[in-house]
């Protein structure tokens, strides 16, 4: 029985560290892409895109994907218990995404369509599910 009491208390440990490494911005963030999946409904990532690509030729460079994030967060959540999210939210994703797409060659300065981006996001949104296992599922109702 002491062992079963010391099993639980060891996964609630492993589950609050790992809930503490991954921001509350980044679990709606990634959740929200899931359920676009599966809705197969990626309009609201098309106007966050949209507004992150400021000179309006429906392009933006790696280096402002947290731009992307951070509309998002703002156009789909429509409760913010936290405020708005700015960049600064997103600072970890982005340098996660941007690591990502290097092993393609691309750079910051790398400048890619929303079709580009999308693809990419699936890649990000399935190996950041990979290594956190069931963390979204489980944090998706927390947050």
């Amino acid at each position: 029985r002491v062992c079963a009491i010391a099993a639980v208390l060891l996964a609630a440990l492993c589950a609050a560290e790992a809930a503490s490494v991954v921001d509350h911005h980044t679990v709606k963030m990634h959740t929200a892409f899931l359920q676009a999946v599966v809705d197969d409904d990626f309009s609201h990532w098309t106007v966050a895109f949209e507004r992150a690509d400021r000179d309006g030729d429906g392009k933006i460079s790696v280096g402002e994907v947290g731009s992307v994030f951070s509309e998002h967060y703002n156009l789909y959540h429509k409760e913010k218990p936290r405020g708005e999210a700015t960049e600064a939210h997103f600072v970890q994703d982005a340098v996660d995404f941007t690591a990502m797409v290097e092993q393609l060659g691309w750079g910051k300065d790398t400048i890619m369509t929303e079709e580009e981006f999308l693809k990419q996001m699936h890649d990000y949104v399935a190996l950041k599910q990979k290594e956190r296992g069931d963390l979204y599922k489980i944090a998706g109702n927390l947050f």
